[in-house]
């Protein structure tokens, strides 16, 4: 992009990226690059309407709300000069909406970034490909009969000829060839009894879950989900939600008891807990928490303990979320952030996490790390979880780690796993219906060794799909395929990158 900016070959770019990247690509584009974009849900770029795609020349958007009308009319419209698509194998689909918008796309130069540009068979290479340069691997019927084993879609046959095609068009540049090195990852879990009280809490909430779960609406089923995951933090977390359900579901009383019964049990033995992990910890420590009245208690406890810390959430401005963080750098010991407020955030300045509740989606578990465990990053990086016994959460961290090692991951492995694992139904969905379909714990129990069992193959099909890769792709399209790329840009326009 820089490149092509400076050869003066490009003025209007649109940047298209899943919504939880929007943030950082905008941070990061200018603080390494010193560029201005302008995202999508800005309040300037909202105020203009349909016209804003026209009348701004670098656009950050998410790619779910682009391909969405009246988005997806509009940027029809524009011609670009270049296009980049991050996490580019969600476009691996032909016969999606996301693909069908971006290949109706008006471009001078198209840049596709993925480490994962096949995932579950070949096509998908032939898809993505085909967004690049149409027509270059032929039509997909001679791409599979030249290039696809007869029997099985994943193993390619006629590589080399494969490999010379692509030569083209793919830049692959891996960790094991380059000089990036990131410093080992620990994680425990401590495994925490709950209370009488909040036993007898965490019971009857997700006896209302399971009894109102399978036949209600889907934002009904989604609100559940939430409060069955806010139980899970502390009692507190699941007063707003409760409170919100009384509309919605019959059981008002119980309901009305229910809220009772969280606001009495204020105090919590896993903030009793934390207490205890972060005096035992040297240097400085982050907390997550997905709620803001989890986020809420532990702040209050850190006060009462005299541990200086500082706030980080979706509810405090940009400035003072940049005044929070440069606190926690050179003054706090702890920074409690949720998940909102951490996003897009470089903080390898610290090397331990403490992962107050567990969010059931493992990429979420993963993001958390992510803010420590980068380039930069010069200690061994520490993760603690703490997981209240008997909770779904501690059967979630039973199958992330014990089964599948989650934490010894490279980041961005454990994405492909959950891909193989079901496309269709993402994971915290198969965690919920195991749940409330589960008469008894011993049956939930069955259920979730059985996905155990699951992410296991998946995570052996993975090895499997790095074979080949590797057979594909070699170590041949490293950087010096984007210089030669760049090089013929420059002499034809209208050549897609």
């Amino acid at each position: 992009m820089l490149e092509l900016i400076t050869r003066g070959l490009i003025k209007r770019i649109l940047i298209l990226v899943p919504p939880s990247l929007v943030q950082q690509w905008k941070e990061e584009t200018f603080f390494k690059c010193n560029l201005e974009f302008v995202t999508s849900d800005e309040k300037e770029f909202r105020s203009q309407g349909s016209v804003a795609w026209r009348k701004f020349d670098r656009i950050i958007a998410s790619i779910h709300t682009a391909k969405k009308s009246p988005h997806a009319d509009a940027i029809q419209q524009e011609t670009f000069d270049l296009i980049i698509v991050d996490e580019a194998h969600h476009l691996k689909n032909a016969n999606t909406v996301g693909w069908k918008f971006l290949n109706s796309l008006k471009k001078k130069y198209i840049f596709l970034l993925t480490a994962t540009p096949v995932q579950n068979n070949l096509e998908e290479l032939f898809n993505l490909v085909t967004l690049v340069y149409p027509g270059e691997l032929g039509t997909l019927k001679s791409f599979k009969k030249q290039f696809v084993s007869a029997g099985d879609r994943l193993t390619p046959k006629n590589y080399e000829q494969l490999r010379s095609l692509l030569g083209e068009l793919i830049i692959r540049n891996r960790r094991a060839t380059s000089d990036v090195k990131f410093t080992k990852r620990y994680a425990k879990t401590i495994r925490i009894p709950l209370s009488k009280g909040e036993r007898e809490l965490y019971t009857s909430v997700s006896e209302l879950v399971r009894n109102q779960y399978a036949g209600s609406p889907q934002q009904v089923k989604m609100t559940l989900r939430i409060l069955q995951e806010e139980i899970g933090s502390i009692p507190p977390a699941a007063v707003s939600t409760l409170e919100g359900l009384r509309d919605k579901l019959p059981d008002n009383a119980v309901i009305a008891d229910l809220v009772s019964q969280c606001n009495r049990l204020a105090s919590s033995e896993k903030v009793r807990v934390l207490i205890d992990v972060i005096n035992k910890i040297p240097d400085k420590a982050i907390i997550f928490t997905k709620f803001r009245a989890s986020h809420s208690a532990i702040t209050t406890a850190l006060k009462k303990y005299d541990i200086s810390y500082s706030p980080l959430h979706g509810g405090l401005t940009r400035l003072e979320k940049e005044k929070s963080i440069k606190e926690f750098q050179h003054v706090s010991k702890v920074l409690v952030a949720t998940d909102v407020g951490s996003e897009g955030r470089n903080l390898q300045f610290c090397n331990h996490i403490i992962n107050f509740d567990l969010p059931w989606n493992p990429m979420k578990i993963e993001q958390r790390i992510g803010r420590i465990s980068r380039i930069g990053q010069e200690k061994e990086v520490h993760v603690t979880n703490l997981s209240a016994k008997d909770t779904i959460e501690d059967y979630i961290l039973y199958l992330l780690d014990a089964k599948i090692n989650m934490f010894e991951l490279v980041i961005g492995e454990i994405d492909v796993i959950l891909g193989r694992l079901d496309e269709e139904t993402d994971f915290e969905t198969l965690i919920m219906d195991a749940w409330t379909k589960s008469p008894d714990m011993k049956h939930f129990e069955n259920e979730i060794n059985q996905l155990g069992e699951d992410l296991l193959a998946a995570k052996q099909k993975y090895s499997t799909l790095k074979d080949t890769e590797d057979k594909i792709f070699g170590d041949e399209f490293n950087t010096t395929t984007a210089e030669k790329t760049i090089t013929e840009g420059s002499e034809d326009e209208h050549r897609d990158a």
